[in-house]
């Protein structure tokens, strides 16, 4: 029997996102995945001064928004030939780092494990917590995710659906304590307006520097306690799930985190047959065949053949997954490895459950190196090498950097001082790209072969699927980017 499952919109996510499955009996044979709104900020920054980028380009979206000014800010100082003041670098990865490990909360929390946890066995409870009955209750009301809502293979573990309905609010207040320590460096949060070319315009004192300090202790006290506990619980019952979701094979990664003796990552790019190679800006390739854009990347919504408005991005040709799991798997992290070992794995490899993992062993490596890095910082000494605002550059400035979901490129051409042209080439589209010379995106190579099942009550996917729901969000989709 064959039929046509559609998922639009997706929920739990960041942006606008349609996914179309074939299926014939059980199994998906086929898969479109589909951004579905324009934003256009390639096209508004043109005729703009340079600099500008780093402040509009974190406005793309409300997720990820200080990696958009860090990445803008490296291309900047290649088209400017700026060099950073060495406090400038310290204060770009101290914000990064902690971004990305709240990134990483949110998506587990609040995005993945209403897939995995059914919280109505928190009406089971009965321990004199009293959190707990007022986050039963705090559930049972709500109106979309937790809403009457029955996960059928979910642990038939109180005491562990307790302790992470608990977490899942306790992660949202260490969020806000994070947001608090990153605008004592930032200025502000979301949207840091003291990242620029050459650094930080913040004044930083030691009390910002204590405020930053017991903010990344919090967060790093969650992320041991908590975080990735929970996440090596969640593999433990969900075993099938590192045999599900598995993309080409391909992995991409940017290097980042360098300041300290040994970098938490370098550039690289993993092949299916476990061949490594150095990465470079000029082997990615953004393809517009199925993409709503014409030649001049301006929305053609009537363009015959597209179906989506992110671009496609091949990396010499062939599709790549971005992520922490690529940057591992790049990197061929032995402490990850180990990490997997009890779970029967004996290589990274793609799929659902080791995504989720290597959030979460990231986040764990991320709170280490800030917290060795933070006393490299130098009260007294400059945070910003200025440039020169009158100067009128023209060239081409590139720079790569990361994401919490993956490799993120800026690429800016200026004549006589104005942008002529702007290239984001973010996590998402590498992830979320249509098929494009014969070769399926990432994530609709993942979805190939899902065996649908497990099919829970209304609303605990937000599909009718949870198998393609939590393929989907175990690439942590950002469709704002994507489509930018």
């Amino acid at each position: 029997m064959s039929k046509t499952m559609t998922i639009d919109p997706v929920t739990r996510i960041e942006g606008h996102l349609a996914i179309e499955t074939h299926l014939e009996g059980d199994q998906v044979t086929a898969a479109k995945v589909a951004g579905r709104m324009y934003r256009g900020f390639e096209l508004l920054l043109i005729g703009r001064h340079p600099v500008d980028a780093a402040r509009i380009t974190q406005r793309i979206c409300g997720i990820c928004h200080e990696v958009h000014g860090i990445a803008a800010s490296i291309a900047l100082e290649d088209l400017y030939g700026l060099k950073p003041s060495s406090n400038g670098l310290i204060l770009r990865e101290l914000i990064l780092g902690l971004h990305l490990v709240t990134d990483h909360l949110f998506h587990f929390y609040q995005l993945t494990i209403p897939d995995y946890i059914d919280f109505t066995q928190l009406q089971r409870y009965r321990g004199q917590d009293d959190r707990v009955r007022k986050l039963d209750r705090l559930f049972r009301g709500s109106a979309g995710t937790f809403a009457g809502t029955k996960i059928t293979d979910a642990p038939n573990d109180t005491a562990l659906t307790v302790e992470m309905g608990l977490a899942y609010i306790e992660a949202i207040a260490v969020r806000k304590t994070a947001g608090s320590g990153l605008a004592s460096l930032g200025g502000k949060v979301p949207f840091c307006h003291a990242i620029l070319p050459g650094g930080l315009t913040t004044g930083i004192t030691s009390d910002l520097l204590m405020n930053y300090a017991n903010a990344l202790d919090k967060t790093t006290d969650f992320v041991q306690r908590y975080y990735l506990p929970q996440t090596l619980a969640l593999a433990g019952h969900f075993g099938q799930y590192f045999n599900m979701g598995q993309s080409h094979g391909n992995f991409y990664g940017n290097g980042a985190f360098t300041l300290l003796k040994e970098p938490l990552y370098t550039a690289g790019v993993m092949r299916a047959g476990g061949q490594r190679e150095p990465a470079h800006f000029a082997g990615a390739e953004e393809v517009i065949d199925a993409s709503f854009l014409d030649a001049a990347g301006k929305p053609d919504h009537e363009k015959a053949g597209a179906y989506s408005w992110v671009k496609a991005m091949l990396y010499d040709g062939a599709p790549m997954e971005v992520g922490p799991l690529a940057r591992l798997a790049v990197n061929r992290n032995h402490d990850f490895m180990k990490m997997l070992k009890p779970f029967n794995q004996s290589a990274i490899r793609s799929s659902v459950m080791t995504r989720i993992l290597a959030r979460a062993y990231e986040a764990q490596a991320l709170c280490r190196y800030l917290r060795e890095l933070l006393p490299s910082y130098q009260l007294e000494q400059p945070t910003i090498n200025a440039l020169d605002m009158l100067a009128k550059p023209t060239g081409t400035g590139q720079g790569m950097s990361i994401a919490a979901r993956g490799a993120l490129n800026h690429q800016v051409t200026a004549q006589d001082g104005k942008v002529t042209g702007y290239r984001l080439q973010v996590p998402s589209a590498w992830n979320f790209g249509p098929t494009v010379k014969g070769q399926l995106g990432t994530v609709e190579e993942a979805l190939i072969g899902t065996r649908v099942q497990a099919e829970p009550a209304k609303g605990a996917s937000g599909s009718d699927s949870i198998e393609i729901g939590r393929i989907v969000r175990s690439f942590d989709p950002c469709l704002a980017c994507a489509i930018h």
